[in-house]
């Protein structure tokens, strides 16, 4: 699909997607997809359940177009796979995917291989660690989480810090900070508003 038409499925995806006004998002209503959303700069995101993963479709505001982005992850703090403008990048990892005892365990680690378009490029290790319990909130909606430190480095290349809130309840990812090598943050993706379903 070209880029524009995936501008436009999305944008109509975006329009029909039913408000939930006066109420608070349910693990059971995360079923059905989630938009969730940014005003400024504008950054919209539908997140559809996909076994113990999601699927992501993503729309967002950089050098003053719209740019759509998706994805798909193992589990919600792991992608896997990413499709852009600049082309296919794909994570293999070594490891079991085992995140969901992460306070327990504290760690986890796995060798990561990137592939770009298809082909091999570079080999590191994804590290994941439970930084404590908090809360975040979505249009007056607050829900508990984890934050989660997960660094991806790859040979040669610097290292991909977040700091994720991860609802287990929801299955979602509900804030994301980038950190720099030093962990200064770079830049962060918190929500303003959310929606259920979305009309495909």
């Amino acid at each position: 699909m070209s880029i524009l038409l995936r501008n436009l499925s999305l944008l109509v995806g975006i329009t029909l997607a039913v408000p939930a006004f006066g109420n608070c998002l349910t693990a059971n209503e995360t079923k059905q997809g989630v938009l969730l959303t940014r005003e400024a700069p504008f950054y919209s995101v539908f997140y559809k359940p996909d076994g113990p993963g999601l699927t992501e479709q993503r729309l967002m505001e950089r050098d003053g177009s719209l740019q759509p982005v998706s994805a798909v992850y193992l589990h919600p703090l792991l992608v896997e796979k990413r499709v852009s403008a600049s082309g296919t990048h794909e994570l293999k990892y070594a490891n079991a995917i085992a995140l969901d005892d992460l306070p327990q365990k504290k760690n986890w680690q796995s060798e990561t291989t990137l592939f770009i378009n298809g082909k091999k490029s570079v080999s590191g290790t994804t590290f994941m660690r439970f930084d404590g319990l908090g809360e975040e909130t979505i249009a007056s909606c607050s829900y508990k989480v984890w934050a989660i430190n997960s660094r991806l480095e790859l040979t040669e290349l610097p290292p991909i810090i977040f700091e994720q809130y991860y609802s287990p309840e929801l299955h979602l990812v509900l804030r994301s900070v980038r950190l720099g090598a030093s962990n200064q943050p770079l830049s962060e993706v918190r929500f303003d508003r959310f929606q259920i379903g979305w009309g495909n």
